[in-house]
């Protein structure tokens, strides 16, 4: 079988985060896509996606003629539930996972049809702020649904836990390196140390998302939107929310208070946990930021979270 080329992000993103490593991974997908177009009875029915960072997408068609999405994934902590999430939302408010490749951690997925990005969804007489609240509304409406007690997982990878990234970061900020204190200084650190503390015991638990961002919802026939591309966590629904208000308050019309508001309203959580969840995301999100400007402009979305 032919083997589209990669998308260019997709093989650089994956080199340059996981090295040899992930060059291994990128050398061993056509061969794996090979395999399961055979196991699947699979026919390609054009050239991958485009986007993402650490998966190989390509659009293919069952023998029955349904269309359908092939996944090969780079495995990592980030993502490795994630097929585990799909079939434990069967459908709902999520694309079906058809089927699971448990060597590599490849999958069969519905195809969401036509996939437009929330993202990137319009509301004609609707101003940019209203347009954006809209957008929110409808994201927090679908995590909302898809936050339930996470079963066993059986023979599929076990959920990564809130709580234990949690851990990792109050280490971290608690006891800052001379680095990450040049980069942040100290009293964001112990702000970002505080917050861990406060959020450190959950108020409830279940299958939350960590990349809760407007792309990652898509429009389809069978429900108008469908969730593409879960990052499942065992967390509280206030998780959900942190991702989804730093990313408004970095890019988005709303700023960061009103978007804690919203969200929050719209999860069914607590404003002050979503706000420590987003301020901590953002704090993160901080630590790898690529230049001062950045890191300035990051700093001021945490900013402004806290108003």
């Amino acid at each position: 079988m032919r083997f589209d080329p990669f998308p260019e992000g997709v093989r650089r993103a994956v080199h340059g985060w996981h090295a040899d490593a992930g060059d291994r991974w990128l050398a061993s997908v056509p061969g794996t896509v090979d395999r399961l177009m055979r196991d699947w009875a699979l026919r390609r029915t054009g050239p991958p996606f485009e986007g993402g960072s650490h998966s190989y997408v390509l659009p293919v068609e069952r023998a029955d003629g349904t269309p359908a999405v092939l996944k090969v994934i780079y495995r990592d902590a980030e993502n490795l539930a994630e097929p585990t999430a799909l079939r434990a939302y069967g459908g709902d408010g999520a694309v079906e996972l058809r089927e699971y490749d448990a060597a590599t951690g490849a999958m069969l997925l519905e195809r969401a049809e036509p996939g437009a990005p929330l993202l990137e969804r319009e509301f004609p007489g609707l101003g940019e702020r209203a347009a954006a609240r809209e957008r929110v509304a409808i994201a927090c409406g679908l995590y909302r649904r898809l936050w339930r007690a996470p079963a066993p997982p059986g023979e599929y990878p076990a959920y990564p836990k809130a709580a234990d990234m949690l851990a990792a970061w109050e280490a971290r900020f608690a006891d800052p390196a001379a680095a990450l204190l040049d980069r942040l200084g100290r009293e964001w650190a112990k702000r970002a140390a505080a917050w861990c503390a406060e959020l450190r015991i959950p108020l409830e638990e279940g299958i939350a998302n960590r990349d809760t961002h407007l792309g990652n919802i898509v429009s389809a026939r069978r429900e108008p939107w469908l969730l593409i591309d879960p990052k499942p966590y065992v967390a509280e629904r206030a998780f959900d929310g942190g991702f989804l208000v730093f990313k408004q308050a970095l890019h988005g019309p709303l700023g960061g208070a009103e978007s804690v508001r919203a969200v929050a309203e719209d999860l069914g959580a607590e404003v002050e946990r979503v706000r420590a969840w987003a301020a901590l995301r953002g704090i993160d999100f901080a630590c790898d930021a690529a230049d001062r400007g950045e890191l300035a402009a990051v700093l001021g979305a945490v900013e402004s979270i806290l108003d």
